[in-house]
C-alpha cells in the first residue's frame, strides 16, 4: 500500500489529518517502511490502552515479548512543516536508556484503521529521524 520511499510518504505524511488521542486502542500491526529493518515477520505490534485519561501502551513481538512502553500526547511536527501530529512518547521508567529516547509522531490516513508515522531518536539532544512505518489496525 505504502512507497518505501522517505520523500513520497513525506508527502503522504505531509497532506494526512492528525488523529484524536482517543482513535488508538486494541493492537496495531506496525510496519517499519524505510531505513530500519522491518519486524513485521517477529509479528511486531503495538497495543494502545486507556488508564484513566491517558492512552498508553507497549510494543509486542513474537506472541507476547512485551517492550518499549510509552504514552500518547498531542505534538508537532517541527521537520516538515509544523503540522499536528500524536506523539507515541516512550519515555516512561519501565524503559531503559535506548528505549526512552524513542519518539514517533503519527498521522491518520485512514481514521480508526490506517496511520503513519515517523520513527525519531533524541540522540546527544536533537531529535534524528530514522525511518518511516505504518500502523494498521487489528480487527
Amino acid at each position: 500500500m505504502f512507497p518505501k520511499n522517505n520523500h513520497k510518504l513525506r508527502e503522504i505524511f505531509k497532506k494526512a489529518k492528525m488523529p484524536e488521542i482517543s482513535e488508538f486502542s486494541g493492537e496495531y500491526f506496525v510496519d517499519m517502511l524505510t531505513i530500519l529493518p522491518n519486524l513485521r515477520k517477529f509479528s511486531h505490534r503495538k497495543f494502545f490502552y486507556k488508564q484513566k485519561d491517558k492512552v498508553l501502551g507497549y510494543n509486542i513481538l513474537f506472541t507476547n515479548k512485551v517492550w518499549g512502553h510509552f504514552f500518547l500526547e498531542e505534538g508537532i511536527c517541527k521537520e516538515i512543516d509544523s503540522s499536528g501530529v500524536i506523539v507515541i512518547n516512550y519515555k516512561r521508567g519501565e524503559n531503559g536508556c535506548i528505549s526512552n529516547r524513542i519518539i514517533d509522531y503519527v498521522k491518520c490516513i485512514e481514521e480508526n484503521s490506517l496511520y503513519l508515522g515517523r520513527f525519531n531518536y533524541l540522540l546527544l539532544g536533537k531529535l534524528r529521524f530514522s525511518g518511516y512505518f505504518s500502523l494498521s489496525k487489528i480487527i
